[in-house]
């Protein structure tokens, strides 16, 4: 691993899990299933340590396991179909060479590669799994809405619908990133990218963070005044949110406007639900943040330039798991590394659906390429579903 940005390589042998025997062998057989079926990158040194802690949450010598490459895609989205033990993924939510623009799965039914299941998805970007394992919650760029997208027993398509487009009859900007509460209820950020991105498109609302009750068909903004919302994602008790604002990527590059986290508070019920007590939780560089996630020891998982970013609760750096460098128009600002969009927990695809606190596979999507790294951590940052609970 690296330690503290002094690179060191390691054999690519398997290090030892900490716990129980049940515990070992489920990582050791995770491992397996994502190296079976994928490139396990050996040349590539992902893990460095900041922090003595961070050896708690990824081993050192973990490697990064490449489970899909669409040359040109900007892959986004990574979700976890928990009901069928499969992968989705975006590959377009901004314009791309090969005019990427199609919603991917990897799982039993694809042999373990990354597979077309849905055909222009509207430049779909940021997605999440509903309670029944099978719906995935959807942000449209272009389409300019949040749509459920539903997948059969076999990981195929099985329909589509929107869940919500306008503002009080204005139509949403392009959303973002999409997390659902516990209580049912859709929370997405919606800033201009799809405007600046697709001139076609004009923007009529500010770029707010917005609760969506699908039960009284109910869309309120709980947020206003970021430059660009982006990622968002609740703590583990839900009463606190973090959201990114990667203002810094606007039409170019501009390292004076905002590329951090900000943590809130949750507060209110109902429509008069809001965000409140901005404060900052990380400045992120090299690159922009983008997508978040939680474990189930409340750290905090950015998407970054550099890869992944990982804080503790208070908001101190512990590490950070690298990602490859891809050709892209913003390269020059992640020298050595590949800006990472968006990430997931869930098992290694192609198994059974996995219980809540088994979510140790990590899924990173960056550039062209989707990646795997095995935690020593599980993903906590998903309400459990109620048959669970």
């Amino acid at each position: 691993g690296r330690s503290s940005g002094k690179p060191n390589i390691h054999p690519p042998i398997l290090h030892g899990f900490p716990g129980s025997n049940m515990w070992s062998a489920l990582a050791l057989g995770t491992l397996a299933a994502l190296n079976g079926m994928g490139q396990v990158l050996d040349d590539w040194d992902p893990v460095e340590v900041v922090d003595e802690r961070f050896k708690d949450l990824v081993d050192p010598g973990a490697k990064l396991t490449r489970v899909a490459w669409l040359e040109n895609a900007r892959t986004e989205g990574p979700a976890w179909v928990w009901q069928v033990g499969a992968l989705s993924f975006t590959t377009g939510n901004c314009p791309t060479a090969g005019d990427w623009d199609d919603t991917y799965i990897i799982g039993n039914s694809t042999n373990g590669n990354a597979s077309p299941m849905l055909r222009h998805s509207n430049h779909s970007n940021g997605q999440t799994i509903d309670f029944t394992g099978l719906g995935i919650v959807a942000c449209e760029t272009t389409g300019r809405r949040v749509s459920m997208v539903r997948v059969d027993e076999h990981s195929r398509f099985s329909a589509r619908k929107t869940i919500v487009d306008n503002y009080r009859g204005k139509p949403l900007n392009s959303p973002n990133d999409v997390v659902i509460k516990s209580d049912g209820t859709v929370w997405f950020t919606d800033p201009s990218y799809g405007c600046i991105q697709f001139p076609d498109q004009e923007c009529v609302l500010p770029g707010d963070v917005y609760r969506y009750d699908p039960k009284k068909g109910e869309l309120s903004v709980v947020y206003t005044g970021l430059d660009k919302p982006n990622g968002l994602a609740f703590s583990l008790d839900e009463k606190r949110m973090y959201v990114v604002d990667s203002g810094a990527m606007h039409a170019d590059f501009d390292p004076t406007r905002p590329h951090c986290v900000y943590e809130f508070d949750v507060e209110g019920e109902g429509a008069g639900c809001a965000l409140t007590n901005r404060r900052l939780f990380a400045d992120i560089t090299p690159g922009i943040p983008d997508g978040l996630k939680l474990d189930n020891f409340g750290n905090v998982y950015v998407a970054a330039g550099d890869g992944v970013q990982v804080f503790d609760p208070e908001g101190t750096l512990l590490g950070k798991i690298h990602t490859p460098p891809y050709p892209s128009s913003f390269a020059h600002l992640t020298p050595g590394y590949g800006q990472c969009s968006n990430l997931e927990t869930g098992g290694a695809p192609g198994t059974p659906p996995f219980p809540h606190y088994r979510r140790h596979v990590f899924y990173i999507a960056a550039g062209p390429g989707v990646y795997a790294i095995t935690l020593k951590s599980s993903g906590g940052d998903r309400p459990m579903p109620p048959s669970q609970v």
